[in-house]
């Protein structure tokens, strides 16, 4: 590895100081592609990088076809396919370790042009650090942000800018993210940067946390934490915005209850990413994720992940209208990996069931996370509320297996839930699953704009990462 790869281990330590490295590699090997800087430089002044975290091609497939049915017009990604300029890629997504990669690997190898072990951010198979796009970024002089519907310290939007063992060293990302001086950070998130925020820490680390938000403030950075606050800021200064304490709470949520009205969608804060970044002399580099699209996936949430792909979907349109006056940005949509195997089935005689079914995802009104947090909250399973949430009757086997679940504080109450009324689930929506878990399909991957021409149609992940820096010259 050429020293240039490999951060300085004073920097490098800063977020390393709680695990262990483990290097074992049992998957597939990095291909072999140079993290060095091109020899010749890209066009591209900006970048901006659209992401739809566990989107495999039945997802996207399944919010066409609603969107087809509901709208008579298909989503904006698949409008991209006989766009004029657009060149389209199968992305290979394996890791270091695994044939099926996780975030954190997949980010990395986009981040730093490596493949990494599962659960690595940006660290080699044989624990070393590795330099991260934002750095090389920073470098040349451009503007950096990351705009996120998880939190923002989370494995995709800290694969492009930060450097740990362990995904789960969020707090450290965050420390990484001031001492780098990301510019622009949108999502969740908000207890990785202040101490009296921090129930996810162990008792004895509790004590050594750090209230990361008066660094911020100290160094110029203005502070939102609501909708409104978002369309206060000032252009082209410095923007930390936390809307929740954890993840960004489901669109499906966030369009059926009143008390999420103000934070704001993942379009919205794109919106006001652009607004920060345009007009930097040198550029930016932009990431954009609809991370929840993953989540919904594990879940085995159909409506969830519907609406999680819907408002992803939206984000396409405001990147072409920027990329019209910016014909200097390089534009890919992607993600990283499917989750959760999602397929619209046929259903009924002739499969002649299938459009119903999908009309009937509309009567969903709550994510099965939200109704295991009410559930659990208040120590009972809620069947008149269950029923008014999603259309199910419950039967007293099923109510009795959900209550015990409540009783013995079982995690993931909600793929409980799920899994208990999956044959419900496809009677209503026609939408299965293959698992819980991420898969191994390869991926669609859209570019437009400077660079994107080099991009070959078949490609692993971490070779994006050269093509990138190419395009953008640094």
């Amino acid at each position: 590895m050429s020293t240039k790869s490999v951060a300085s281990r004073r920097e490098f330590l800063k977020g390393v100081g709680l695990l262990g490295a483990s290097a074992t590699v049992i998957g597939h090997q990095a291909v072999a592609v140079s993290p060095q800087k091109p020899q010749s430089l890209g066009k591209a002044k900006n970048l901006i990088f659209l992401v739809a975290d566990g989107m495999g091609t039945g997802t996207l497939s399944l919010a066409n076809h609603w969107k087809l049915r509901a709208k008579g017009e298909p989503l904006h990604w698949m409008q991209l396919y006989n766009t004029p300029g657009f060149h389209s890629s199968f992305q290979n997504t394996a890791s270091a370790s695994s044939p099926v990669t996780d975030s954190a690997a997949a980010a990395s190898a986009w981040g730093s042009g490596q493949r990494v072990n599962n659960r690595s951010l940006n660290t080699s198979v044989d624990g070393q650090p590795l330099v991260p796009l934002y750095d090389y970024a920073k470098k040349a002089g451009k503007k950096t942000g990351l705009v996120s519907t998880c939190k923002v310290t989370h494995a995709t939007p800290a694969g492009f800018a930060a450097s740990v063992l362990h995904r789960d060293m969020e707090d450290a990302i965050a420390l990484q993210y001031l001492e780098k001086g990301i510019d622009c950070m949108l999502g969740g998130g908000r207890h990785h940067f202040q101490r009296e925020a921090v129930p996810h820490l162990l008792p004895q680390l509790a004590k050594e946390a750090v209230d990361l938000l008066p660094q911020f403030k100290a160094k110029g950075y203005q502070i939102v934490e609501n909708r409104t606050g978002l369309e206060q800021v000032v252009p082209g200064k410095p923007l930390l915005g936390l809307f929740a304490g954890g993840h960004i709470p489901y669109a499906l949520d966030r369009n059926n209850d009143s008390g999420f009205q103000h934070v704001p969608s993942l379009p919205e804060m794109f919106t006001a990413a652009l607004k920060q970044l345009d007009g930097a002399p040198k550029g930016f580099v932009l990431q954009v994720e609809g991370g929840r699209v993953d989540h919904a996936g594990h879940a085995n949430d159909p409506a969830c992940i519907l609406q999680e792909q819907l408002e992803f979907d939206d984000c396409i349109p405001l990147a072409l209208e920027f990329i019209a006056t910016h014909p200097d940005t390089l534009l890919i949509v992607t993600t990283d990996h499917g989750t959760g195997g999602c397929q619209l089935n046929g259903y009924g005689m002739n499969y002649n069931g299938t459009g119903a079914a999908l009309d009937r995802i509309n009567q969903f009104t709550a994510s099965f996370d939200t109704l295991a947090y009410r559930f659990k909250t208040r120590g009972n399973f809620d069947t008149v509320q269950f029923q008014q949430a999603t259309g199910i009757k419950a039967n007293l086997d099923q109510a009795d297996r959900i209550q015990a679940a409540i009783d013995t504080n079982i995690p993931n109450l909600n793929s409980v839930m799920t899994d208990t009324f999956r044959d419900e689930l496809m009677g209503i929506s026609a939408v299965g699953w293959t698992s819980n878990n991420h898969t191994a399909e390869n991926v669609e991957l859209l570019a437009a704009g400077p660079g994107a021409e080099a991009i070959p149609g078949l490609i692993d992940n971490n070779q994006l990462f050269g093509y990138m820096r190419q395009a953008l010259g640094i």
